[in-house]
């Protein structure tokens, strides 16, 4: 009966063994498949100070994910743009005179807040890309928030 006891006990392990085995594989094939969220951090990138930024001029200012940006000062406010017209993604200039964005690919024009007014993307109803600013009320420094 020794034998008999022996052989059910390596059963019994080779068993639970293979359980636990197949279980771990099971949790790997449904983690690869079926992958938790990945939550990025915002970041804050640094522009500058408040007073940097003169009333009316723009500054061109390239962020991390290497798209060309425009910073407009307007009256103490500050406002980003995407340089990308949304029509054929050209590169729009800032005219200070005028107070305008023109796209020079079909001379499209955007108004100081980036909304379309002449051209292909007024037809489109089109707008330039907003990017988002934080300034800091205190010390008046100026960040890029950025969700990469």
């Amino acid at each position: 009966m020794d034998g008999g006891r022996r052989s059910f006990l390596a059963a019994v392990a080779a068993g639970t063994g293979l359980f636990l085995s197949y279980g771990l594989f099971a949790a790997y094939a449904v983690s690869f498949l079926f992958p938790p969220p990945v939550r990025r951090r915002p970041r804050r990138l640094f522009l500058g100070r408040q007073t940097d930024f003169r009333p009316g001029e723009a500054r061109a200012l390239v962020d991390d994910r290497g798209r060309t940006l425009l910073v407009i000062a307007d009256g103490g406010t500050l406002t980003a743009f995407d340089t990308r017209c949304p029509h054929l993604g050209c590169q729009v200039h800032w005219e200070p005179k005028e107070a305008r964005f023109v796209c020079p690919c079909h001379l499209g024009m955007f108004d100081r807040n980036g909304v379309a007014f002449a051209g292909p993307p007024a037809a489109a109803h089109q707008a330039l890309t907003r990017v988002p600013l934080d300034v800091d009320a205190v010390s008046g420094t100026v960040f890029l928030r950025s969700d990469a």
